[in-house]
């Protein structure tokens, strides 16, 4: 009697799981999400409610949807949980490349000169002094006892301010362009050596030991090593552009394929920073390439990646939704009584603007002299300006991913 039920059962089984598993259930979550950020979009605008804020809580009313209903979206939530499972060296390969090359690459290249001082005072020392301070918050307050080495690797994983977040607000509000472009090139090189540092002291947990100036020799080659394969490409890819005329899909073509193959070569052939690189290449080209394209090449390779933007920006933060609404109701958090817990994340949410504070209050003297200067107002804003975001979840979920 068993082996005749067991056999249609099992059949009807492996039936639903391979129905549930398939890949291409994907794509659904692709499509519905760049539909509903377009109809956000489109009725939020003209109102001071950010896009980015309004598709954060959409992706998390999505998992919320998904994961509190046992399973009830169908081929809906095949595609959310395929997404929300997604590994995370390869959502930081899809989307960075592209995000962090727009962004680079639609500065201004005299702003970036004139600001240059500023953007590497608070993407250096400012990462090194946010990291120390959360590491330290968190080793002699927070009742987890982890070791000075776990606690600066959560510090320097929080240190990374979100360059997605912060250029699509600055963007949303029309924040004055000095002020946008100190924001704007803080955050891009922050992720930078707020990823270095991680990576650093991610290895120390793992148990690989290192004197002081490994720690130098570490830090000098994969970030100086970043700029010269960043600028390697992109001296190549401007002498290829040289033979190629009045053929503007190529033209944008060879940058999404040079930002790509950039970020891989330097994060995966030469270990060094894929995001300095990117950021080093899209600097690059904003600066020194933008003769390269010849006719109305320009104005469509702009138009090309504001569009790659909006939609890995799109993505990423509903993405990031779900991801929240899964590893709250996914783990059954909220059945159970964590009510210290929820009371320490709050805490470490104030530790972290108490951080952004110092960070700013301590490199205040400097940012005002050099460059187009620094106001008390514009510096209150350039703290409340350090969000985090997709870098910090990426980078937590890769820890999660290892543990297992």
């Amino acid at each position: 009697m068993a082996s005749v039920l067991e056999g249609p059962f099992h059949v009807r089984i492996l039936a639903e799981e391979v129905s549930s598993s398939n890949p291409t259930d994907a794509v659904i979550f692709v499509g519905l999400s760049l539909a509903l950020g377009i109809a956000c979009r489109q009725v939020l605008r003209g109102t001071r409610v950010p896009y980015t804020v309004a598709l954060l809580i959409l992706g998390t009313a999505l998992g919320s949807l998904e994961y509190g209903t046992s399973h009830q979206l169908g081929k809906i939530g095949d595609g959310i949980r395929i997404w929300a499972n997604i590994d995370p060296d390869l959502l930081l390969a899809v989307f960075l490349p592209a995000l962090l090359f727009e962004s680079s690459f639609s500065m201004e290249a005299h702003q970036i000169k004139r600001c240059m001082v500023q953007m590497i005072l608070l993407a250096g020392p400012g990462v090194l002094i946010s990291t120390f301070c959360l590491g330290s918050a968190l080793k002699l307050i927070f009742p987890y006892d982890w070791n000075w080495k776990t606690s600066l690797l959560l510090g320097g994983l929080l240190s990374a301010t979100d360059p997605v977040a912060v250029v699509a607000l600055l963007k949303e509000l029309g924040a004055s362009k000095k002020l946008s472009t100190i924001i704007e090139g803080e955050s891009l090189m922050n992720d930078g050596t707020a990823i270095v540092v991680y990576q650093l002291f991610y290895r120390m947990v793992l148990g690989q030991s290192f004197k002081w100036d490994a720690i130098i020799n570490f830090l000098v080659k994969v970030s100086l090593g970043a700029v010269g394969v960043g600028l390697a490409f992109g001296i190549a890819s401007v002498l290829w552009l040289g033979f190629i005329f009045n053929d503007t899909v190529i033209e944008i073509a060879l940058t999404l394929a040079v930002s790509y193959i950039a970020y891989f070569t330097a994060q995966e052939g030469a270990d060094v920073s894929g995001v300095l690189t990117v950021m080093t290449l899209g600097m690059f080209y904003a600066g020194v390439a933008r003769t390269a394209f010849k006719g109305d090449g320009q104005q469509s390779l702009h138009h090309f990646w504001e569009m790659v933007a909006y939609i890995a920006n799109t993505l990423i933060f509903i993405l990031s939704g779900v991801i929240i609404a899964e590893g709250v109701l996914g783990s059954g958090i909220i059945n159970e009584n964590h009510g210290r817990s929820w009371g320490y994340l709050f805490l470490l949410y104030f530790f972290v603007q108490v951080s952004r504070t110092i960070v700013v209050g301590v490199l205040y003297p400097f940012l005002r002299h050099f460059g187009y200067g620094l106001d008390w107002k514009e510096a209150i804003i350039l703290v409340w300006s350090g969000l985090r975001g997709a870098v910090a979840l990426s980078l937590s979920l890769s820890v999660k991913v290892l543990e297992r």
